[in-house]
């Protein structure tokens, strides 16, 4: 069987690939036509522009990269072990932007029922937004600042406000700021320096947020986040910061120091994907984050900004890393190769 896949073949990049797909299947495998795929500004924009380079790591960063970790499509055929699913259902995967794709279903295959693709997809970024929310101790009530409006950071401040937070969120960009207060985020702000800060005094009293969620990945931004923070608050890194960055840390260390602030790290595979006798797994926040997205509390459908046959996949990552402003739920329509 053929399958096509998006790759960056080299930094600045990326194409569509043709390969040969072996249809026979492990125990536990499931093969999967594609519905729709979402993409990954973050993770995915730094594999094409090269900035996954600058990340440390123990071994270095080599191309050409396969792309994509949040696909949904239609069961095909499954492994002679796999229980999670049946030809014919539609599941939501980890794998690659792929037109087939094979997954392990002992990992990861969750069935979304008959909810839109372009709906269902958006669990997927859903699922990293969530570990922000799980990583805290906010309890209803208390002030979270979402420093960054892209997908991630829309996600994680509607379920801070779905777990009962009075949530403030902001980003440079007026449209994203607009999303916010469409999908139910009122209190969206300029992030531009001083405004936000004294946006942030206004609504807090001076004391500064409960918790502080940076969703972009910036090291400078992390500081400025600790600033942002009440005494005895938390910081919580949602992005992942790759690029290197030159500045006086004292400050930030000192403050963490004295007003006995808490910097945690969110990124969700800390998490066991599976049941746990104590705690929550991975697939108990999908399975969540579905039903909110059917029943409409996780506002998905405005977020959807562009939906791009594969082909036009260098279209795709240019918009993404270069105009980060004009596009956040984006989406590649698999069944436009059809």
């Amino acid at each position: 069987m053929r399958t096509r896949e998006i790759w960056v073949v080299e930094p600045g990049r990326v194409e569509l690939l043709e390969r040969e797909l072996d249809e026979r299947l492990a125990p536990h495998e499931i093969l999967v036509e594609a519905e729709v795929s979402i993409v990954s500004a973050g993770t995915e924009g730094a594999a094409f522009t090269g900035l996954e380079r600058e990340m440390p790591r123990p071994e270095p960063v080599r191309y050409p990269i396969a792309l994509g970790y949040g696909h949904l499509g239609r069961v095909l055929a499954v492994g002679a072990d796999v229980t999670a699913c049946r030809p014919g259902d539609r599941v939501l995967t980890f794998s690659r932007h792929a037109s087939v794709a094979k997954a392990d279903a002992r990992w990861f295959a969750l069935p979304v029922g008959e909810l839109p693709g372009t709906r269902a997809v958006f669990a997927r970024m859903a699922g990293v937004a969530i570990a922000a929310l799980r990583s805290s101790t906010v309890q209803a009530g208390d002030t979270v600042l979402v420093i960054g409006a892209g997908l991630v950071g829309n996600l994680a401040a509607q379920l801070f406000a779905l777990a009962g937070a009075d949530v403030l969120i902001a980003d440079l960009a007026e449209p994203r700021l607009a999303k916010a207060r469409e999908v139910g985020i009122p209190q969206a702000v300029s992030a531009a320096e001083g405004v936000l800060e004294e946006a942030v005094a206004a609504w807090t009293g001076g004391r500064g947020a409960h918790a502080v969620v940076e969703a972009i990945g910036k090291s400078e931004v992390v500081a400025r986040a600790v600033r942002l923070a009440r005494r005895h608050g938390e910081v919580i890194l949602l992005g992942s910061p790759r690029a290197r960055a030159t500045f006086d840390v004292t400050p930030m260390l000192t403050r963490i120091h004295l007003e006995a602030l808490r910097m945690i790290g969110a990124l969700e595979w800390r998490w066991p994907m599976h049941e746990v006798e104590r705690g929550r797994a991975l697939v108990d926040n999908y399975r969540l984050l579905l039903r909110w997205i059917a029943d409409g509390r996780l506002r998905v459908e405005p977020l959807l900004t562009h939906r791009f046959s594969p082909a036009a996949c260098q279209e795709a990552y240019e918009l993404v890393t270069g105009h980060p402003e004009a596009c956040l739920g984006v989406v590649f329509d698999w069944s436009q190769l059809r």
